[in-house]
């Protein structure tokens, strides 16, 4: 709901996809945007430096884009992946499918602010009025 709301007041027309669908909102009628939710979960990792075992256990929110165990790459024109925190704001990646390298995205609370592969998508609500213009385009020169 609140990733609706957020692009209605965007001025984006925003339809709810079936249940059974592949996706979860459709924008404009033409951007099909899948919804991942991650709450946080553990990452226990294990470092030895010198003889001696270190023991690391961080946060991890982990979303996967697959289906199933079936990675199809164009189900989808968007990913829209929401870590919820208990005491703090929530972190949005909005990601195009088209930058997506693989099967999930894990983003591990280690105390620093992620610098992954999707960084430069926290936030980035951009990236539909982005693919809202290159659709519009593509719309035209087929007509």
């Amino acid at each position: 709901m609140a990733v609706a709301s957020r692009l209605r007041r965007m001025g984006f027309g925003v339809q709810e996809a079936p249940r059974n669908g592949k996706y979860d909102l459709l924008i404009n009628g033409e951007l099909r945007v899948a919804l991942r939710v991650a709450f946080p979960g553990r990452y226990a990792h294990t470092v030895k430096v010198n003889g001696r075992r270190y023991a690391y256990d961080y946060k991890s929110w982990n979303f996967n884009f697959h289906r199933h165990g079936r990675w199809e790459r164009r189900y989808c024109d968007v990913f829209v992946c929401v870590a919820k925190h208990r005491r703090t704001a929530d972190e949005t990646f909005v990601i195009p499918a088209s930058v997506i390298t693989g099967p999930t995205f894990s983003l591990h609370g280690a105390g620093k602010a992620y610098r992954g592969r999707y960084a430069a998508y926290r936030n980035r609500w951009s990236v539909f009025a982005t693919l809202q213009t290159g659709a519009e385009t593509r719309s035209q020169e087929v007509a």
